[in-house]
């Protein structure tokens, strides 16, 4: 989904690198609990690290992840204020149970289970978080991957610059990202530039 100048540009996954050092930890120490801990601390130094070494290098850097807490800001923020561009691809789903699916998916391919809690706090905690601080990126992308994968807006700097009908706008986004949606109408109804 990253743009064609980026193809080539790794992406960090924190999902994986955490369930990768668990199974490592836990073929150690044999205890869940704190092969859970000892995984979560190293995802954090190994973010942090490439954070770090992204900036002093001056190089693009792409990660994957949620942002429902205000500290996950604090990276985004960090690589503007180092004068990077900073974009975000946002995939919606149309209800938190589709999101458990997906993640239940995931499980069954080796990835690591988020409980049903976890996953619907992040589903309308990325949505809200995102309506707040839209405006903080060079660009958002956002896009509806409840079945397909549909793009649905473009903003840049805060503004949208293409965007789908507004009849064709997901109720997820409508719903959990209201600032976002009443950008997107108004430029839908100034506008014949869609998606």
């Amino acid at each position: 989904m990253l743009p064609p100048e980026f193809n080539t540009l790794d992406i960090f996954d924190g999902d994986i690198f955490f369930t990768q050092q668990r199974t490592a930890f836990y073929k150690i120490n044999r205890s869940s609990k704190e092969s859970r801990k000892l995984a979560d601390d190293a995802l954090e130094q190994e973010f942090l690290r490439l954070v770090d070494l992204s900036i002093s290098q001056k190089n693009n850097f792409a990660y994957e992840g949620h942002f429902t807490g205000i500290g996950a800001w604090a990276i985004p923020e960090r690589f503007k204020k180092e004068g990077f561009e900073i974009h975000l691809i946002f995939c919606g789903l149309n209800t938190p149970v589709k999101s458990i699916q997906r993640v239940d998916m995931r499980v069954k391919k080796g990835g690591f289970h988020v409980t049903p809690l976890a996953i619907e706090n992040n589903y309308f905690g990325n949505m809200e978080m995102l309506d707040k601080n839209y405006s903080m990126f060079d660009s958002v992308d956002l896009i509806d991957t409840s079945n397909l994968v549909i793009p649905i807006a473009r903003l840049e700097s805060g503004e949208p610059v293409s965007a789908v009908p507004s009849n064709q706008i997901p109720e997820w986004l409508r719903k959990g990202m209201p600032a976002i949606y009443k950008a997107i109408e108004g430029f839908n109804c100034n506008s014949h530039n869609l998606i």
